[in-house]
């Protein structure tokens, strides 16, 4: 394992990773700078275990699968802000708006984790922490990039720090003519994204800190509402506004640590298009959430975290204006971490949570991670259970509402070994895992409830070495099975996924970055068609870059360098070979 790791999103409090009984994957700062894409599918898609599809060019819907489950069953926090839209047909992050140019770190926690995160965390996790100011005075960095489709994008952070505290704010852009959502039509459909973040931490006495965290955005897109056709009208606005304050006490000289947070959020979505049905529509979601977690250590081999929130969702829509849909869900939870025996750790949780809808929902989550240290070997497990309520829409939206819908409910369990070799050098993982899921939620002339069992099984494998002090391969690959009660797979998972990567520095101020993946046996499921097989793929992408002087840097980067012709929707196109050319540099350097 590599030493000096820390996983906070797993026990919700710092655990170093050999303690970590889930499997988490972690995407850093410099993994970012490494690739200089635009958004957070660019990341997560080489993840094992995530895949993703989009419904066009940039802006178009975007979703993710982890472990065969879709974006409804994974919970998106930004420094602690749950940005997911109560408005949407099901609740769900707006993955197609997320730029990353502010992200420092990524976690992304898989399994079931109701127990700690609530509902809508059936498979996982990924929570992510913006850019901090970490220099102390003052600090600014600047990005600017153009290339393929006229596309323009920037972004700067400053940020300014004391030993009491640190405060930063970056604003992001991007804005790009884009290519046809609809594959192989002519029109274009174009997108654009200004995005604001701002975050900071203040200690105002010994053990009290005060914190904020604040995230917004303005985005405006043009798409097709079904891929094989293009529709030159449609076009959608989207604006979202989210944010976080709260206060960290510690008593008994740090043994004993208390987090008071209160957030809230509110997107708007407008929509015009060319339908008969609904031309122009609208949507309103918001959320407000009090949230308490407190860890006590009784000792270095035992600890105890217990924490409660309350969360109060609404929506509103074009079908029924000054209406107002909401549900509200109060939470208590518990968690033992014990190490009974050197390098074995335990973890023993449990959560009650009582909706205003469906009444209470028991949820727990069972964790053991052992190191081998003479070598470097460990092996964990994880079992967990998990519940999603239907959301605001499925019970009452304009289409297809179903008050009569029952919560889907979840049990996830995993097994890995993880193993070092060469002093750290490279480090092998492979993980196997099952997510089986009652009363599943479907769309076919509305939603409903599909009676059975909805499986999902798989195994995981990432791999990772530095071959010398200047050349680092990684790789990963996911198998994933899904069959639902019919016998048919769940669409959009594919069942073979490759990742590969290399970062080579031929010299001091030259770096070069490859990825590739490779995607096949996938297909999508169009209501009238059924089951549609989608083409087996194969993506390219590298980045050069240039530092010129410490913190200025200058790239050009590739995407689909192979000009590969391919869908992750049926019907929606993709990119074409693009190339794009940047300039980061840090105003301030060290």
């Amino acid at each position: 394992m590599l030493p000096g790791i820390v996983i906070f999103s797993a026990n919700r409090t710092p655990t170093d990773a050999a303690a970590v009984g889930s499997s988490v994957s972690l995407i850093t700062q410099e993994d970012l700078e490494k690739q200089s894409r635009p958004f957070l599918q660019d990341y997560l898609e080489t993840v094992p275990g995530v895949n993703f599809t989009r419904n066009g060019p940039a802006g178009s819907t975007t979703g993710i699968t982890m472990r065969g489950a879709n974006q409804n069953y994974v919970k998106i926090l930004i420094d602690g802000m749950d940005i997911s839209d109560p408005s949407a047909p099901q609740t769900s992050a707006r993955f197609e708006h997320l730029l990353v140019d502010d992200f420092a770190r990524i976690e992304i926690l898989k399994g079931s984790q109701s127990t700690l995160y609530g509902g809508d965390a059936v498979a996982g996790v990924v929570s992510i922490d913006t850019r901090r100011a970490t220099k102390l005075g003052y600090s600014q960095s600047v990005a600017a990039e153009y290339g393929a489709y006229n596309t323009w994008r920037g972004a700067t952070t400053a940020g300014y720090a004391t030993d009491r505290g640190d405060i930063s704010f970056s604003l992001l852009g991007i804005d790009t003519e884009g290519f046809s959502a609809a594959d192989n039509a002519p029109e274009d459909d174009g997108y654009n994204n200004l995005t604001f973040s701002g975050r900071g931490e203040m200690k105002v006495a010994d053990g009290i800190t005060v914190f904020f965290a604040t995230r917004a955005f303005n985005a405006e897109g043009e798409y097709d509402a079904s891929g094989p056709v293009d529709s030159p009208i449609e076009e959608g606005k989207t604006s979202q506004f989210a944010g976080r304050v709260g206060t960290n006490i510690e008593l008994f000289e740090g043994r004993f640590k208390n987090t008071f947070a209160l957030q809230g959020m509110k997107i708007e979505r407008d929509d015009v298009s060319s339908s008969v049905f609904a031309p122009v529509t609208w949507y309103n979601g918001d959320r407000v959430k009090a949230e308490y977690n407190g860890v006590i250590s009784f000792n270095e081999s035992l600890s105890l975290l217990a924490g409660a929130d309350w969360e109060e969702t609404g929506a509103e829509s074009f079908n029924a204006p000054g209406k107002r849909d909401e549900a509200n869900i109060f939470g208590t939870f518990a968690q033992l971490m014990v190490e009974p025996i050197d390098n074995l750790t335990l973890t023993f949780g449990g959560r009650i949570d009582d909706h205003s809808e469906f009444g209470n929902f028991n949820t727990h989550r069972l964790t053991a991670a052992y190191l081998f240290t003479e070598t470097d070997t460990k092996i964990r497990a994880s079992h967990s259970t998990g519940f999603r309520t239907p959301s605001l829409n499925e019970l009452y939206g304009p289409f297809g509402a179903n008050p009569d819908l029952n919560p889907e409910e979840s049990v996830s369990w995993d097994a890995g070994i993880e193993q070092g070799f060469f002093d750290g050098r490279a480090t092998l993982g492979v993980t196997y895992f099952e997510l089986d899921t009652e009363n599943l939620i479907a769309y076919t002339t509305g939603y409903m409830n599909v009676p059975g069992v909805t499986y999902r099984n798989g195994v995981e494998i990432a791999a990772s070495a530095f071959l010398t002090d200047r050349v680092a391969i990684s790789a990963a690959y996911t198998f994933t099975e899904t069959e639902r009660e019919n016998g048919l797979p769940l669409p959009r998972v594919p069942r073979h996924n490759f990742a590969f990567g290399i970062d080579a520095q031929p010299l001091d101020k030259l770096k070069l970055n490859v990825t590739a993946k490779y995607v096949t046996e996938n297909v999508d499921e169009i209501f009238g068609l059924g089951i549609v097989p989608l083409d087996d793929y194969l993506l390219l992408n590298a980045k050069v870059s240039y530092e010129f002087r410490p913190g200025m840097e200058a790239y050009i980067r590739g995407e689909n360098l192979l000009d590969e012709d391919y869908q992750t929707a049926y019907g929606y196109g993709t990119s074409d070979l693009a190339i794009y050319g940047g300039l980061r540099m840090d105003l301030w350097p060290d």
